[in-house]
């Protein structure tokens, strides 16, 4: 009995790290910072190529069609900005996320990774959806549609975003 609960604790144990789970701490302001265990997986920076395919000027704001949307989320819609650096920023029209964050920061967005019209964003995310010091890593995939870009993850969470170099 007691080989049995100690085989189900290192399979229970095995299962719970390979779900991709981090701890990130605050840094002194409060902030949610990335540190040497935990860093991002994409490391190289855009090419000249790549950066042809998205502008680094303008903002990519999420436009309502091809599924349902509340009246929250049509008023408060999401926005994308994309640095040379392969950072993004994600932020909303209401609530816009000050120049001052630092780009290692949870919150500040993440990094990107280009591939032909393929476009990956590689973000962390709380593990329980509220303040919690462990956040799961998600890489989204979108396609790279002239001056939209599309993220299609399924189970009707299609989310368009289109090139504008103003917030209306």
């Amino acid at each position: 009995m007691l080989k049995k609960c100690f085989l189900l604790l290192i399979l229970f144990s095995t299962i719970i790290g390979c779900i991709g789970y981090h701890r990130i701490p605050k840094n002194e302001n409060g902030e949610r910072i990335l540190n040497n265990k935990v860093q991002y997986k994409f490391k190289s920076i855009p090419c000249e190529k790549d950066l042809t395919k998205i502008d680094t000027s303008a903002y990519y704001v999420q436009i309502f069609e091809g599924r349902f949307y509340n009246e929250q989320e049509k008023k408060n819609r999401m926005v994308l900005m994309f640095h040379n650096d392969g950072y993004f920023k994600f932020t909303s029209v209401l609530y816009p996320k000050s120049n001052d964050i630092s780009k290692n920061s949870i919150n500040y967005g993440g990094k990107f990774k280009i591939t032909d019209n393929l476009i990956e964003l590689e973000k962390f995310y709380p593990s329980s959806g509220g303040r919690t010091n462990y956040y799961l890593r998600k890489i989204r995939h979108g396609k790279i549609e002239g001056n939209r870009i599309i993220f299609d993850d399924g189970f009707s969470l299609l989310s368009i975003y289109e090139k504008r170099y103003e917030l209306k």
